[in-house]
């Protein structure tokens, strides 16, 4: 039912969509779904939130002897001071991690904190890189402004830290294969080996702590291409979400808001409601409620592979996906570019030859 209701969605068969997930979210048929909402947002992410109330729809996984049949979340997403020492391929964005709120809800920018900041990469670099001993075993100098720059990040959404490694936190890790307590400390010459988590291409990136294990799973882990954590396919807050988008798109912003306000005020996240108070929090117009769902769509489910697809299917693909990105430090990592052509995929070769009467190409290819 939640896959039919998102192939409607995807189709903009709003009306139709909003009927299947109906039925999912007030279970009108009497099914007895019982799905719902769990508590405690990071445990989604580990074995205690496997067929939880929340799991729709995933990809079972398991591992040990002869049942190697987990996913690479540690390889692919943790760092060199992950189980095994990995290779960290999938990274976040600074883009992703400035969407995370203020506690109260306000929007955030560097730029507030420190004018100029966006811009202005020889400042990024001084405001958040450390140097180490000569030997590299401990920290000689923390940048200046350390606990400025943690009260900010613990003053976030706290879906941010329970999502992302950030600068100068903490991170159970392994040196190797043996548990170790790791420190994020951007600088030169870091080491697992020291207690330090280090890139595997020595850039200084946010990193996803999301789905990545801690330790070595208390002895579970034995391969990292073989997380036995299942991945979410599709759960119930994206679920209500996308119930929220269509009652917005269907004339119904009070019934969308409120399914928004439910994931927002899961009881670890515990963020305002919209449309409680301040200014910042109002979400009544179509354009209003549709920018929050863009955007607690982002934050909610980063890194379970829906962000792409949710940007092509708005048309907002073009909008968002072209920029430069540069690291914490400011150093330039790579530009990304989106064209128009990217909205679809190419049509393969041997589809037209299987059928001559298939019509022309996608536009672009």
């Amino acid at each position: 039912m939640a896959l039919r209701g998102k192939v409607k969605l995807y189709t903009k068969d709003y009306v139709g969509a909003q009927a299947d997930f109906e039925d999912i979210v007030f279970d009108k048929e009497g099914y007895g779904y019982g799905y719902g909402l769990i508590d405690n947002y990071p445990d989604l992410f580990t074995l205690a939130g496997d067929q939880s109330k929340e799991i729709i729809f995933s990809i079972q996984c398991i591992n040990g002897t002869n049942n190697n049949y987990g996913l690479p979340y540690c390889l692919r997403l943790g760092t060199r001071a992950a189980f095994g020492g990995c290779w960290n391929n999938c990274m976040p964005t600074d883009i992703l991690a400035d969407m995370y709120e203020y506690k109260d809800g306000r929007p955030f920018s560097w730029d507030e904190i420190y004018p100029g900041f966006s811009t202005d990469r020889a400042m990024q670099k001084r405001i958040f890189e450390a140097t180490l001993s000569e030997d590299g075993k401990t920290v000689a100098a923390y940048p200046a402004d350390k606990d400025k720059i943690r009260s900010i990040y613990e003053s976030r959404d706290p879906r941010m830290e329970q999502t992302l490694i950030t600068p100068y936190c903490h991170f159970l890790g392994c040196n190797g294969r043996t548990p170790k307590e790791m420190e994020y400390v951007l600088a030169t010459g870091v080491n697992e080996a020291n207690g330090f988590l280090r890139d595997n291409l020595g850039h200084n990136n946010y990193y996803w702590r999301k789905f990545v294990p801690e330790g070595d799973m208390d002895g579970i882990l034995e391969d990292r291409s073989y997380s036995p954590v299942d991945f979410p396919l599709i759960r119930y807050a994206d679920v209500l979400l996308m119930l929220a988008e269509c009652y917005n798109e269907n004339g119904e912003q009070g019934k969308a808001v409120e399914l928004i306000n439910q994931v927002r005020q899961r009881k670890s996240t515990n963020m305002p409601k919209l449309n409680s108070g301040p200014a910042w929090l109002k979400a009544e117009t179509k354009a209003e409620v549709f920018e929050r769902i863009v955007h607690e769509r982002a934050v909610e489910l980063a890194c379970e592979g829906h962000r792409f697809g949710d940007l092509k299917r708005w048309g907002l693909a073009k909008e968002k996906l072209n920029y430069e990105y540069d690291d914490i430090l400011g150093k330039f990592i790579f530009k990304r570019v989106f064209v128009d052509r990217d909205y679809h995929f190419p049509i393969p070769a041997v589809e037209f030859e299987r059928n001559s009467q298939l019509g022309k190409q996608n536009p672009g290819w």
